[in-house]
């Protein structure tokens, strides 16, 4: 048994997703399949929930109507394209009329009551996954297939009610990925699940947030223990580096999970570092494969951490991104102020991507560009009392990092690695190191991005 996640460019419109169906009806059954919204529905849909909220009343039907149209012929016809079956498209295309008319009314009332929750907005995210799986579904059966499409929810994905950022709950999830789709498989059906949405214990629609889709897929194979989940892109696999920056950049062929997730952390945009965490438990394989050349091997990761002689395996670079620094004599004698910097970053759903505290009167922490306004908000907020000087930030940042499990024990390898970028002409503004010894990451300017990660990469991977 194994899982096959698709993401938005692989279901892009209706040719890409007969080859999709072609492509999972050559493996062996059973199979769950694990879909992305069609390429850039997602941020379709966010973009007109956000739109419609600062409309006039008056107006807020009009744009509703129009975007329905959009998504309803986008839709319709990837699904006259998809499924080659007269019989299978006339129970499609209701099912796509439904969900569209759906949406309108959820879209109609978040404008007219010019307020979009986090729920609110869940729900109407949703939309993308839920018409991307129908088509798939219709695909797979005009192709002869048994399958049936599923949410989330109705596939076992259980999450808290934390809309917009849910956590799955294992305790549920356990039993109920398995009683939701084995008896599916048993019968030959094969399930086409939503990506990214899951439920809460109510049934209310929640989202994983980003890289849900993947992150998904790896859930459902855990619980389902599965021989293998399978991420399929448009790329082949985990690369040595930015190939848009450096040329030289490879495939690498292995590697393992803890290399894989901070990778997928520090810039890997392939899979999400998240999506790691549930096969790493279940100590499931994650091969990650190219739909548009599928007889590429791909990346494979496992548990085993490969040590290759180059000892670094790849370089990767975090853009957009910005450092901020909290200062003030207070913080020496006052208790917990980390603890409180980042449970109020955490509350306002900020993730910190790097930290590096360079004496007790000084913190500093590197968070994405779009989320700095609103952390200084909250910090604002939490440390009015003075025991901050205030908050600095250094824009136009990126985070270089280098990974491989060959570092562990290494000797001078962060000598050589800080030299190789000395070298190169290039200033480090910070530096983080884990506990683990799989990866060294530095912030630096963003001008200079470019020749740290070449000189780098020609120094231990190349």
């Amino acid at each position: 048994m194994i899982v096959m996640k698709f993401g938005g460019t692989s279901v892009g419109d209706g040719e890409r997703i007969a080859n999709v169906a072609k492509l999972v009806l050559k493996e062996k059954p059973p199979v769950v399949v694990v879909v992305s919204a069609l390429g850039g529905v997602t941020d379709k849909l966010v973009g007109i929930a956000n739109r419609v909220v600062e409309l006039p009343t008056q107006v807020v039907e009009k744009e509703v109507g129009i975007f329905h149209r959009e998504i309803v012929l986008q839709h319709r016809n990837a699904a006259l394209e998809a499924v080659r079956s007269k019989r299978v498209v006339s129970e499609v295309l209701p099912k796509i009329s439904e969900l569209a008319d759906q949406l309108k009314v959820a879209l109609l009332g978040v404008g007219y009551l010019e307020d979009l929750s986090p729920k609110s907005l869940d729900y109407i995210m949703s939309f993308g996954e839920r018409l991307s799986s129908i088509i798939v579904s219709g695909a797979l059966e005009s192709m002869g297939a048994k399958s049936v499409a599923l949410t989330g929810y109705e596939a076992g994905v259980v999450t808290d009610s934390n809309f917009g950022h849910a956590r799955p709950k294992p305790n549920v999830m356990k039993d109920a990925v398995r009683q939701k789709l084995m008896p599916l498989l048993r019968k030959g059906i094969i399930p086409v699940v939503t990506g990214f949405v899951g439920g809460d214990e109510k049934g209310r629609i929640t989202t994983l947030g980003r890289g849900g889709s993947d992150y998904s897929a790896s859930l459902i194979g855990r619980y389902l223990k599965v021989k293998e989940v399978q991420i399929w892109t448009d790329v082949d696999g985990i690369l040595t580096t930015d190939p848009k920056m450096v040329k030289h950049a490879r495939l690498i062929p292995e590697l393992s999970y803890v290399e894989a997730m901070d990778l997928a952390y520090f810039g890997a945009k392939v899979i999400h570092s998240k999506m790691i965490e549930p096969a790493m438990v279940a100590n499931i394989p994650v091969r990650v494969l190219n739909t548009f050349n599928p007889s590429c091997e791909g990346t494979l990761i496992v548990r085993k951490q490969k040590k290759v002689e180059g000892i670094i395996k790849a370089v990767a670079i975090t853009k957009d991104v910005v450092v901020m620094n909290l200062q003030g004599i207070g913080m020496a004698e006052t208790p917990n102020i980390a603890g409180r910097l980042f449970s109020v970053l955490g509350n306002g759903n900020i993730n910190v991507i790097m930290i590096s505290g360079s004496s007790e009167s000084n913190l500093s922490f590197v968070i994405k560009s779009k989320e700095v306004k609103r952390a200084i908000e909250l910090l604002a907020e939490e440390f009015g009392d003075g025991d901050i000087r205030g908050v600095g930030t250094m824009e136009g940042v990126s985070i270089i990092s280098v990974v491989g499990a060959g570092m562990q024990g290494a000797k001078g390898i962060a000598a050589k690695v800080f030299e190789t970028v000395s070298n190169a002409n290039v200033n480090i503004i910070m530096i983080a190191q884990g506990s683990s010894e799989v990866n060294i990451a530095f912030a630096v300017n963003e001008k200079d991005a470019g020749k740290a990660l070449e000189a780098l990469h020609g120094r231990f991977v190349a």
